[in-house]
């Protein structure tokens, strides 16, 4: 029987000085309680804070919710802005009610994913997968997805907070109190239809990720070297 896969995550605040109306422990205690709350059906163990990161285990069939994840942090916990990793793999322990680290493929994975994401120079989300094909693929999805998102203002992300949860132009216009061809303009300058665009496309690949095994194009790039 194969091991189990499990989609480890971290997520990193990308200042470790925060604004003065910010606490650090605080702010990652909020994360941690955010993600614990909204996405309790989906965990394998708990987040929690550890070393100033916030980690975490999705069962390998939820790895796609890091679209989720990203998006909830960021448009509730901002300005403050965050790197986030995902590794998927087995662990090397029987798993606990909290994400405690003991090493895996799937940790190992990673906290290499948030070292490239650091040293990246302008990307804020990293992926490793078990396919290398996947990760390459699914790590240029996400720069794309990067730029869109951080490139958000303020209205934009008002109106995207609204929008993310199924909400109509006119009930969001309703609920700002503007009207539905500001809101209109919002969501097509913030690029909304694109970026939902990318993440579907994110979301369909991820979800390859729960099989263990090398596809063709893996195979065929070992064969070279």
């Amino acid at each position: 029987m194969p091991p189990t896969l499990y989609a480890a995550v971290k997520i990193v605040p990308k200042k470790k000085r925060l604004p003065k109306e910010f606490s650090h422990e605080e702010t990652l205690d909020s994360i941690v309680s955010l993600l614990n709350s909204y996405f309790q059906p989906f965990l394998a163990a708990k987040f929690i804070v550890e070393k100033s990161e916030v980690k975490g285990l999705l069962n390998v069939q939820e790895a796609p919710r890091i679209l989720q994840i990203i998006q909830l942090v960021d448009l509730e916990m901002y300005p403050i802005r965050f790197y986030y990793a995902l590794g998927v793999g087995n662990i090397n322990r029987k798993i606990e009610e909290e994400a405690t680290e003991r090493g895996g493929p799937a940790w190992t994975g990673v906290n290499r994913a948030l070292k490239e994401a650091i040293n990246s120079g302008g990307r804020d989300v990293c992926l490793r997968l078990p396919s290398p094909f996947l990760t390459r693929t699914v790590n240029t999805l996400f720069s794309i997805e990067s730029d869109l998102r951080n490139n958000w203002s303020d209205a934009h992300r008002e109106a995207i907070k609204l929008a993310r949860h199924g909400r109509t132009q006119v009930e969001i216009a309703e609920l700002l109190g503007i009207t539905q061809a500001a809101i209109s303009q919002r969501l097509k300058h913030a690029r909304w239809e694109r970026y939902q665009q990318v993440c579907a496309t994110i979301s369909e690949l991820l979800t390859q990720a729960r099989w263990k095994m090398l596809l063709p194009w893996d195979l065929k790039g070992s064969q070279k070297k």
